[in-house]
């Protein structure tokens, strides 16, 4: 019969041995026709040997809450709270700066005589070339902010 190479047997123990935490004994025995079998159960009618898995202390510690990865996980945790929350509060006042512009781009496209109040209360009426103008600038605008 057929008997595992040399590589099989050591991956076959290495995987056995660092398998770590393994309550379970494993029992190995080989049969009349010389193949070695691995099993949970022991066997009667054959010499079983027992193995019993390595324990494995490479195992870190489990992250105490004082230490200094912890603290550097929570100051990103932080940084990102933070930069998450200035950026929710610059989108609302986005959309407020965005709405305004959208209002006033329909006051202009609504048509008919627009007029801007000088600092004497004095009502200047725009002309054609000074409102398309006006809309071109909020246009620009409302794209690069709201789009």
């Amino acid at each position: 019969m057929k008997q595992l190479s040399p590589l099989t047997r050591t991956l076959l123990l290495l995987t056995i041995g660092l398998s770590g935490n393994l309550a379970a004994e494993i029992y190995t025995w080989t049969d009349k026709d010389g193949k070695v079998h691995f099993s949970d159960k022991p066997i009667t009618s054959e010499k079983v040997t027992t193995i019993k898995p390595k324990e494995n202390n490479n195992i870190a510690n489990a992250v105490s809450k004082d230490s200094q990865w912890q603290r550097d996980f929570n100051k990103s945790k932080q940084a990102k709270a933070e930069q998450a929350e200035e950026e929710a509060k610059q989108a609302r006042k986005n959309k407020g700066y965005c709405n305004q512009l959208r209002r006033q781009l329909a006051t202009i496209d609504q048509g008919g005589r627009i007029y801007v109040m000088s600092p004497e209360g004095e009502r200047s009426f725009q002309s054609e070339a000074q409102l398309k103008a006006e809309k071109k600038k909020l246009t620009k605008a409302y794209k690069q902010t709201c789009r």
